[in-house]
């Protein structure tokens, strides 16, 4: 078992240092890739995979503790080695890749990880009692409540926790930058019969503006670095890529592809994963959530690939046609980040082929949304 995980690990570690070395260009494409990552996730299969086989052959003895904090202390632990190795196997493959890690900054990163280690420990604290009280019901509440990690896992992860970390940045009508970009927003949604949205700022050097899928109404937050680095129509561009988002209901598709992925992994996850650990033999069930989880990554790509040209387009018809200033922004962008324009993103295609395909629907008719 030992010797399987330093193999494993071993073998993730010179493919990604081999990798960063022999591709000094930022040019890793397609397969090179896929292989990052699975060499990524392999690199911390080792330290991860010892902590969650650890955990299994202690089975530490916690009858004595109230359920709700037995749970508690079983979440959080396996929130501390389950997302902190997700998410150092992706700050290890955007390392090899020579691209930046889209974080405002690293102590929102901390606070980003804890409210998910709160998360996890809060839903196997609530869990604890219930299962204890479904005992005669176990396979049955073992498939619910894996759904229902999963879900709010994702959930977490992907909306109130990015919604929780920038609750607190200032409105942008509180910004002396650009204030009135606000009441530019709020006509270009009321003229898609939307509600009203807040603009938020996110004080630093933040070059970006994204989409905060609220709990009542999605919000705006723009990058102060955004505004200080691009002209007005430039600005202007990029918030129109992200109320095209908003017009198009992308956080639904979000919304239904993490349930999808959550539905999944927990067929997965009783029919291969349980069964493998059962029969102790726990790396096998690691390898398998891996596998797993790499091969979503994948799709949900793919998917969103497609997605961000969709809104592209649709942004350039919030501009009345006018899209060489949103090419004009992301080529600015590509420029800050150091990023080559040629490189693919993980969630989003590369910078050079969006700029193609928005100036080739700057001649073309309204998209239907």
């Amino acid at each position: 078992m030992a010797f399987a995980l330093v193999v494993v690990t071993v073998i993730g570690v010179v493919a990604l240092v081999l990798v960063r070395t022999l591709r000094p260009d930022r040019q890793a494409r397609g397969l090179t890739e896929l292989c990052v990552l699975l060499a990524a996730y392999g690199a911390v299969y080792g330290p991860v995979g010892a902590g969650l086989v650890t955990l299994n052959e202690i089975d530490p003895d916690l009858s004595h503790l109230p359920s709700f904090v037995a749970g508690a202390l079983m979440g959080a632990s396996l929130a501390i080695l389950v997302v902190g190795g997700i998410g150092l196997a992706m700050v290890l493959a955007l390392w090899v890749l020579r691209r930046p890690l889209e974080l405002p900054s690293k102590r929102l990163g901390v606070r980003w990880f804890l409210l998910l280690v709160v998360a996890f420990a809060v839903l196997f604290g609530v869990a604890m009692p219930v299962f204890g009280a479904m005992e005669d019901h176990s396979a049955v509440f073992a498939w619910v409540f894996t759904f229902l990690f999963y879900t709010v896992f994702w959930v977490a992860n992907s909306l109130a926790v990015p919604w929780l970390t920038f609750l607190r940045s200032p409105r942008l009508a509180e910004s002396p930058v650009a204030g009135h970009f606000q009441s530019w927003v709020d006509e270009v949604m009321a003229s898609h019969g939307k509600r009203p949205i807040p603009v938020r700022v996110h004080e630093g050097s933040l070059v970006n503006a994204f989409v905060l899928w609220g709990l009542r109404t999605p919000w705006l937050l723009v990058g102060e670095g955004l505004l200080k680095e691009m002209s007005l129509p430039e600005v202007r561009a990029v918030l129109a890529h992200e109320i095209a988002h908003i017009v198009r209901g992308d956080h639904g598709r979000l919304l239904l592809s993490g349930i999808a992925w959550a539905a999944a992994i927990t067929v997965c996850s009783q029919l291969v994963i349980v069964p493998l650990f059962a029969a102790d033999r726990p790396a096998l069930g690691i390898t398998a959530i891996t596998i797993f989880n790499t091969l979503y990554f994948v799709v949900l790509g793919l998917m969103m690939r497609r997605v961000e040209y969709a809104t592209d387009r649709l942004a350039v018809h919030l501009l009345d046609g006018q899209g060489e200033p949103l090419a004009s922004a992301l080529e600015k962008m590509a420029v800050l980040k150091r990023a080559s324009a040629k490189q693919k993103g993980v969630m989003h295609p590369s910078v050079q082929n969006r700029i193609d395909a928005i100036l080739d629907a700057s001649t073309e008719p309204p998209p239907q949304v």
